[in-house]
């Protein structure tokens, strides 16, 4: 009696012995995450429901109606993220917009279009019109994410890769990956589904299709792409190559100025830009994509004169010269080459568009046409008496009101 007495005695302290570890461990040791993606995330600013609909009627007067879909206050986090470029592991930095009402919500990704300022990065400038704009898209129950993009924000020590396709859509998915894990969080009420809407403009535009087409090839079990929506964006590299050094005068000699400069950067053609630019500008080209040049003065620094501008040799055998071979090469291995897509997709262009011409999308649509895609799968809608500035806002209009009607 006396051994059964001491052997439930022992049994005893040795719960209590246990119990007394376990609430130690739960209570006394932090708990450490260890996340694929995400690093951290700082709130940037709150949007209520009445700013954001100022924000919105701002924008016109007539999207003052858009005041029936926004339900819910917004919390504007800027999160820090791993990502890769040319496989090296870096850290890059975007914006994630979330309402601050518990539940599900599908997320939209905003790519925006080409910047040159370090300052305009959308985590620096998240107060900026457009940016708030999109920012307050979350009143309407999205999830919003923004990235930066290598090059600005958290990675501003890096020249930015642009047009590069593959370290483009990296980031875009590393932010994507890094919101969900932020969102795991028992601090962030609103939790993402599957279901995902992809827009951008410009360079997002192009942005876009890439990730688009990426997704579908390699993600489709992890993202339900609901919609795409396009904006004038430079599909074809090789279609603005040529639309540019066959005109007489360009408005916008920084984006060609950009685009050498940065694949010359990255290793993507071994040439010097003085194969490609006369004097002073060949030599002057790289210190203006510093950070510190916007996109007007770096043009006040170029010249408008495609003849003054290029050399005649690039000219003349931009598109047979065997010396220009590794940039063709890599013109055509960043563009993008229609598919049979099954994602609903519109693209928008603006008719008066001259920094990048209508007849790209056309070509565009017409590409896809070709492999297939029906008259309701891409759609094309070109924005009468709009130039590439301002079929910005027409396009962001009709591209939020779409997506809400394909909102579950």
């Amino acid at each position: 009696m006396r051994n059964f007495k001491m052997n439930r005695i022992y049994l005893l302290l040795a719960v209590f012995a246990v119990l007394l570890l376990n609430s130690c461990t739960k209570n006394d040791v932090p708990v450490t995450v260890t996340y694929q993606h995400f690093i951290s995330s700082e709130v940037k600013t709150t949007i209520t429901k009445d700013s954001a609909l100022a924000n919105f009627t701002k924008l016109s007067p007539d999207a003052a109606f858009i005041g029936g879909f926004i339900k819910y206050d917004t919390e504007v986090q800027k999160v820090i993220y791993k990502t890769t470029l040319k496989d090296n592991n870096i850290q890059a930095s975007g914006l994630v917009c979330l309402p601050k009402t518990p539940g599900n919500y599908p997320v939209l990704s905003f790519q925006n279009g080409t910047m040159t300022l370090h300052s305009d990065a959308p985590s620096e400038s998240y107060n900026d019109d457009l940016y708030k704009i999109i920012e307050s898209i979350a009143s309407m129950g999205f999830i919003v994410t923004i990235p930066d993009y290598i090059g600005f924000g958290a990675s501003s020590n890096i020249p930015h890769p642009y047009l590069d396709a593959k370290s483009s859509t990296q980031s875009i998915l590393d932010l994507l990956w890094a919101s969900k894990e932020l969102e795991s969080s028992d601090k962030i009420v609103a939790k993402p589904t599957k279901d995902l809407f992809i827009f951008g403009y410009s360079l997002g535009g192009w942005a876009t299709m890439q990730l688009q087409k990426t997704i579908e090839k390699n993600y489709a079990s992890e993202f339900n792409l609901v919609a795409s929506s396009c904006g004038a964006g430079p599909y074809s590299l090789e279609y603005m190559n040529s639309y540019i050094v066959g005109l007489d005068k360009y408005p916008m000699p920084y984006f060609l100025a950009y685009l050498l400069n940065s694949f010359h950067t990255i290793g993507s053609f071994s040439n010097p830009l003085s194969d490609f630019f006369q004097e002073p500008y060949a030599t002057n080209i790289p210190g203006l994509f510093d950070g510190e040049h916007s996109g007007g003065s770096i043009n006040a620094a170029l010249t408008t004169q495609l003849s003054s501008l290029l050399t005649p040799e690039y000219i003349a055998g931009y598109a047979t010269s065997s010396k220009y071979e590794q940039e063709r090469s890599a013109l055509t291995a960043n563009s993008i080459v229609a598919w049979n897509t099954t994602i609903p997709t519109r693209l928008y262009h603006g008719e008066l568009d001259d920094y990048i011409p209508f007849s790209l999308s056309e070509k565009m649509l017409n590409d896809f046409r070709a492999k297939g895609v029906s008259n309701t799968g891409v759609q094309l809608t070109i924005i009468p008496g709009a130039d590439h500035s301002t079929g910005v806002y027409q396009t962001g209009l009709q591209t939020i009101l779409w997506f809400l009607t394909l909102k579950k």
